[in-house]
């Protein structure tokens, strides 16, 4: 049984109506390892709206958090200056609008191609809005038990003048002001410089430090379900100084799941403050939005995934549309049933079936009833030798029998993605397809050069088609001094001056019969 349904039946047996939050600090571009906490919730709802239970998705944008540095991608000249306040109230990278909403417009844009339907929560509005003014009450009412508790769990001692507030100064600023006498809705403050002050809480000036913020959302929004990130999870983290805290703010705990970090290979997790990131924007402008949910729908949140935007996204591709031709064949057909009603093989069909179904952009279902049986790595390689796609389609119509004249949406949506991805740094270079300017003989050795003019002499005689090529191929290894595997490395170096690429009779009719030819006639 899949993750997602196997929360939805658990948040089923509580009620029959739930919120599930997620939520994310605009500091940066938001990126594929944060759509992994967005997608994590959005299946869980769609996985209760399959059993029938109500459920909606709140997406709490954080952007009453401060700006803690100046991240790499800023101008220092520019944002030194703006450290310590909240992201709403910056200027944006770009001098259009504010910071947060420069990163969050192309976010809710990828949210909004993957299917995902959620309501925004503004943070920074909320405590303008006095949303969170019963939770400051609270917590600085309840100040000295909050403080024992947080000291107590995370095992780090509070000082005992610790205030549980932030507020900002006269410039807006939250860092290094400490807290001298609160006179509702009044605070007093010193900051660091000696400067003193004095900061309307009801006017939103400042925030809840996190460990609070936290959970006085979870009551005021209702929240029953969230998911996590693992540097939230350890003992006496932030959720579990939360699960202490929530009921002084009024509410029970919600239901929380841990999720995993998604590495990018070779740089390790995703940060957008340290620059390794590929935004969620930029992954679906190379491949369609159901391969992204499947990269998070395949995995257990608790395990972390290794991203890898070039041969390993070729893959990943692949993998779907194999699963996809299984799903329309095989999977479309299983009985969903509960953990308790269904065997063990059963719940591993039904698990492979969900993976797919909750893929897909729609709410529920899929948009066709059978997969496109085109690989990635073949569409990558005919993007490559094929500019024009009438010509692509053409190669298609021989090859997979497409309609040249009704080609499938589908197709022309990834081939549009993947002359992007082709284009850009993400596409691996093994996967990179460009038949050679010439052949240099000093290259090759006399076995070598005698086993290409074997070939080129043979491919002169053949049917310039995927089978015959074969057979040419075949014959002429087979007549050669050369192990198979050197005369296939011999043939790449010729072609493409590599070691590997695709598969050589499909190659050898893409890169066509005149172009071939006229290279091997150089070893005349």
């Amino acid at each position: 049984m899949h993750w997602a349904d196997v929360i939805a039946e658990r948040l089923a047996a509580q009620g029959d109506s739930h919120v599930v939050a997620t939520g994310i600090t605009p500091s940066g571009p938001i990126h594929v390892g944060n759509m992994r906490e967005v997608l994590t919730a959005d299946l869980v709802v769609r996985a209760c709206e399959r059993i029938g239970v109500d459920a909606e998705l709140i997406y709490i944008a954080d952007t009453a958090d401060p700006l803690r540095k100046v991240y790499p991608f800023l101008k220092e000249e520019e944002y030194e200056q703006h450290v310590g306040k909240a992201l709403a109230t910056l200027p944006s990278p770009d001098g259009d609008g504010s910071y947060s909403d420069y990163f969050l417009t192309p976010f809710f844009s990828a949210l909004d191609d993957l299917g995902v339907e959620y309501r925004v929560v503004d943070s920074h509005e909320a405590y303008l809005e006095g949303k969170y003014t019963q939770s400051v009450k609270t917590a600085i009412n309840n100040k000295v038990k909050i403080r024992d508790i947080i000291s107590e769990v995370s095992q780090r001692p509070l000082d005992d003048d610790w205030f549980p507030y932030n507020p900002t100064d006269e410039n807006g600023n939250m860092h290094g002001l400490k807290v001298t006498n609160c006179d509702w809705p009044w605070v007093e403050w010193v900051a660091e410089d000696g400067r003193t002050g004095r900061t309307n809480i009801e006017k939103g000036g400042g925030k809840l430090p996190w460990r609070l913020d936290w959970p006085a959302r979870w009551d005021w929004l209702d929240i029953t379900f969230e998911g996590y990130g693992k540097d939230h999870s350890s003992a006496g983290g932030s959720w579990d100084t939360g699960q202490h805290l929530a009921p002084i703010f009024g509410s029970d705990p919600p239901m929380g799941m841990m999720y995993e970090w998604i590495y990018l290979k070779g740089k390790g997790a995703m940060a957008s403050s340290k620059g390794n990131t590929v935004s969620g924007k930029e992954l679906l402008d190379i491949v369609p939005p159901e391969i992204m949910r499947y990269l998070i729908t395949r995995v257990k949140p608790s395990k972390h995934i290794d991203f890898d935007p070039g041969e390993g996204l070729i893959l990943l591709a692949d993998e779907y549309e194999r699963l996809e031709q299984r799903y329309h064949t095989k999977l479309n057909k299983i009985v969903h049933k509960s953990l308790g009603e269904s065997s063990r093989k059963e719940q591993q069909l039904i698990d492979e079936a969900r993976k797919f179904e909750l893929a897909q952009g729609i709410r529920s279902g899929t948009d066709f009833d059978s997969s496109l049986g085109i690989s990635f790595s073949h569409l990558s390689t005919l993007c490559q030798i094929k500019s024009q796609n009438e010509d692509l389609l053409t190669s298609l119509a021989r090859t997979h029998g497409v309609d040249v004249n009704q080609p499938d949406k589908r197709l022309i949506d990834r081939v549009k993605r993947m002359r992007n991805w082709v284009d850009s740094e993400w596409f691996p270079d093994n996967a990179r397809i460009q038949l050679a300017d010439s052949i240099k003989s000093a290259d090759f050795t006399s076995d070598e050069l005698k086993f290409l003019q074997m070939f080129s002499q043979l491919i002169a005689n053949s049917e310039w088609v995927e089978d015959s090529l074969l057979t040419t191929i075949r014959e002429t290894t087979s007549n050669s001094e050369l192990e198979p595997r050197q005369a296939f490395t011999t043939l790449y170096r010729a072609l493409l001056n590599r070691d590997r690429g695709p598969k050589l009779a499909a190659l050898l009719v893409e890169l066509g019969q005149n172009n071939v030819t006229s290279l091997l006639d150089q070893l005349s």
